[in-house]
């Protein structure tokens, strides 16, 4: 994402959807918002440099989430989103990626090829762009990665096989089992994220790493 050029100006801005509507259009997985949300995974540390980060005179004064209901990583992740601007009084938008793709060609992962979601961006009062958060931890890209190593292995699928890839005969056996291993380590996701958050902000703007 570069600064010189961006679709998302002030008007654009104020197009997203407010945590609570969003939720509200989602025709699946409300309960999973609803559960992420109740179990706020931020900690008193976590809020208070969250409120350094806002109170300075560049810093994050709005969130833009790009996100769907459907995906795994949006419901455990936007809730957080929700609470730190909350906590801040951060202005949290969010855009359904799959009709905001002008925004989501913004923040392009994988060198350019990947719309991951969600994309948790964090811009100033005037809506100039500070930095911005894809999808999930590198922790927990990592566990993933060997998670989906582990079960093709199981299932005898290639190992490049995906979600969209693996045979139709298999492919909901697949989502299953590494859902199944997965769930288990959300909350310490959560954590993680959290923290390379703070990570990111702390750099962007020049402020310490601590509540």
């Amino acid at each position: 994402m570069t600064n010189a050029t961006t679709v998302v100006t002030p008007a654009r801005f104020q197009e997203g959807l407010r945590y609570a509507d969003f939720v509200a259009q989602a025709t699946v997985n409300r309960d999973k918002f609803e559960q992420y949300y109740s179990d706020s995974a931020l900690t008193e540390d976590d809020i208070s440099f969250f409120k350094k980060a806002a109170a300075l005179p560049n810093g994050p004064a709005k969130i833009l989430v790009l996100g769907e209901a459907w995906c795994g990583d949006v419901y455990r992740e936007l809730p957080t989103a929700a609470r730190i601007a909350e906590a801040t009084g951060m202005d949290l938008r969010v855009f359904l990626r799959d009709q905001n793709l002008d925004i989501m060609d913004e923040f392009l992962s994988n060198g350019g090829k990947s719309r991951a979601i969600p994309v948790t961006v964090f811009y100033t009062k005037d809506t100039r762009y500070i930095t911005h958060f894809t999808e999930r931890s590198a922790g927990a890209n990592a566990e993933l990665a060997a998670i989906l190593s582990e079960v093709r292995s199981e299932l005898n699928l290639p190992p490049d096989a995906t979600f969209g890839t693996a045979p139709e005969s298999q492919r909901q056996v697949f989502i299953r089992e590494v859902i199944k291993r997965i769930a288990p380590r959300f909350p310490q996701w959560r954590k993680e994220s959290i923290q390379e958050m703070r990570a990111l902000l702390s750099t962007a703007l020049h402020l310490p790493n601590r509540g």
